[in-house]
């Protein structure tokens, strides 16, 4: 058991060092054909950056992980088929948006074919505390994973906002895989999150290099889909609100986008510059300022997902009801404070822009 921890920390180590490593490389290359994330009014960057990280920590990932689960005794390689083809899809996708800026409707299409291989393939969500879903784990699983991937596409609009968000998600969930002796869960979680990590030494503020929607969206797809595994003993009583916890950030966010839209007429798909670091920066947080905001929200979300553990199946239960209502009441207060900044200082916030 010692030996596996060993290798599975190399690794670890693995990930981070190729995804450090591809960054540079994948700037020059950036550079060199131009591949630069455009500047345009909903956009809160100036100048030209390269937009393909996710490429490098994607491509660390896949050859840690690969190399990590070859090594895992009795595994059978149908368990992660789903997950490896419905996330290749996805990233692949992803880097043909940053090329080619596919339309939305299309990309929701692709994102449905990926999720339809996940929910058929028997990755659902069963229950919710003591109540069995039946017949409705299909549905609720289905925009569960749409909208995690979505919301992380969004959240992705300030300087490492994205990738801190996912790194300390998945680095929980990779300690209650852990906890629950599941190694190759646990083992991909932690993989993925070195990878990130390795990005995020060059997209801290003020970035070099943006993850691009292959990033964002492949990160979104993973934080829905690892849930989606069984945990074992106890920790299925309460599995569908850990996940919704420690994606409670980008899921707000993003529910308040459809609520802004719907209000206003428009469709969910277009775009617009009133999310969550938008509203920050209204209210006078520098980028540095909001990471440090959310970013300590969302410790104490994964902290408030260990005391669900902790606590056992119906304490934890309430708990993370608990957690859940910390979250909302977080955006209403935001909410609330922006408007009153807003109207005091006489700041009119347009929301409303072009697809284009």
């Amino acid at each position: 058991m010692g030996g596996g921890y060993i290798n599975l920390l190399l690794y670890i180590i693995s990930s981070f060092a190729i995804s450090a490593t591809l960054i540079p490389l994948i700037i020059f290359l950036c550079r060199k054909y131009g591949w630069y994330d455009h500047v345009n009014s909903r956009k809160v960057h100036t100048g030209q950056i390269p937009r393909l990280g996710g490429v490098a920590f994607v491509t660390a990932f896949a050859v840690s992980v690969c190399l990590f689960l070859s090594t895992q005794s009795n595994l059978a390689i149908e368990t992660f088929l789903p997950i490896i083809v419905a996330g290749l899809i996805i990233f692949v996708f992803g880097i043909v948006d940053d090329f080619g800026d596919l339309r939305a409707k299309l990309k929701f299409l692709i994102q449905v074919v990926a999720t339809f291989i996940m929910i058929f393939s028997g990755m659902r969500f069963t229950q919710i505390g003591s109540w069995q879903l039946g017949i409705l784990s299909y549905p609720i699983t289905f925009c569960w994973v749409i909208g995690v991937i979505n919301a992380y596409n969004l959240i992705d609009g300030v300087d490492a906002l994205c990738g801190t968000l996912s790194t300390l998600s998945l680095i929980t969930l990779g300690t209650l895989y852990f906890l629950a002796q599941r190694m190759d869960i646990a083992g991909i979680s932690f993989i993925l999150a070195a990878a990130v990590v390795g990005f995020l030494l060059y997209n801290k503020p003020r970035a070099r290099i943006f993850m691009g929607d292959n990033g964002s969206q492949f990160l979104g797809f993973m934080v829905a889909a690892i849930p989606l595994f069984p945990f074992g003993n106890s920790f299925d009583y309460n599995r569908i609100l850990i996940a919704i916890i420690l994606a409670a950030i980008p899921i707000l966010d993003t529910v308040a986008a459809i609520w802004r839209r719907t209000r206003e007429g428009r469709s969910f798909f277009s775009p617009d510059k009133a999310h969550l670091h938008h509203k920050l920066m209204n209210m006078g947080y520098s980028t540095r300022g909001l990471l440090g905001i959310l970013i300590a929200l969302q410790l104490g979300l994964c902290g408030f997902v260990l005391i669900v553990i902790w606590c056992g199946p119906v304490r934890g239960f309430f708990v993370a009801l608990g957690a859940i209502a910390v979250a909302c009441a977080f955006f209403v207060v935001i909410h609330y404070t922006h408007r009153s900044v807003c109207k005091k200082h006489n700041i009119i916030v347009n929301e409303k822009f072009d697809q284009g």
